[in-house]
């Protein structure tokens, strides 16, 4: 018969378990949770930042196809008229003298409107206005508000793109270069 021997160095009957502590846990899920915290601020920064891009490039677009048309309209105008010269309105008319070319800044809506000669239409030209003034000056570059002096004009206006909510607003401050009016003798 057999005969049992003890073992010696034998483990204890239940072996240690292996595996992560709770504080172990807690130390992995708090380091993830940092990481994560961080790619996604990174991630609505950058998604904000690209927008903002955005919004800046269509301003930057509507102030170049706007900025072209008042100074091919400027240049081309022989003379303002009296009754439309104001720092939210302007109304220059042609050498023809028949046809005249209005713009007009609406606060209440932010839009500059242009509305050609002959036709009644308006055309918008800005939206997100925030602010709009036209500049008249003389033909010594000096700010005059009599209209017959006036040799040369310029715009100034900030327009607005985007949400201040989600941090995507864009802003554009805009002075336009002083235009000349090309039609006028230039000492009247």
């Amino acid at each position: 018969m057999g005969c049992l021997k003890p073992t010696s160095g034998r483990k204890a009957r239940f072996p240690a378990q292996s595996g992560f502590t709770l504080l172990e846990v807690m130390m992995g899920t708090l380091i993830t949770a940092f990481v994560f915290a961080g790619v996604m601020s990174a991630y609505i920064f950058l998604g904000r930042a690209l927008i903002r891009e955005g919004n800046m490039e269509i301003l930057e677009s509507r102030t170049r196809t706007t900025l072209y048309q008042f100074t091919q309209d400027v240049s081309t105008a022989a003379g303002v008229s009296p009754t439309g010269m104001t720092s939210s309105s302007l109304v220059l008319y042609e050498p023809s003298s028949v046809s005249e070319v209005t713009y007009t800044y609406n606060s209440a809506n932010g839009q500059l409107t242009r509305t050609p000669p002959g036709s009644a239409t308006q055309t918008v030209m800005l939206t997100g206005l925030v602010s709009f003034a036209f500049g008249y000056f003389d033909s010594y570059g000096i700010l005059t508000s009599n209209p017959n002096a006036v040799k040369q004009i310029n715009i100034t206006y900030t327009s607005s793109a985007g949400s201040a909510i989600t941090g995507s607003i864009a802003n554009f401050n805009v002075v336009s270069p002083r235009v000349i009016l090309k039609n006028k003798p230039y000492l009247q």
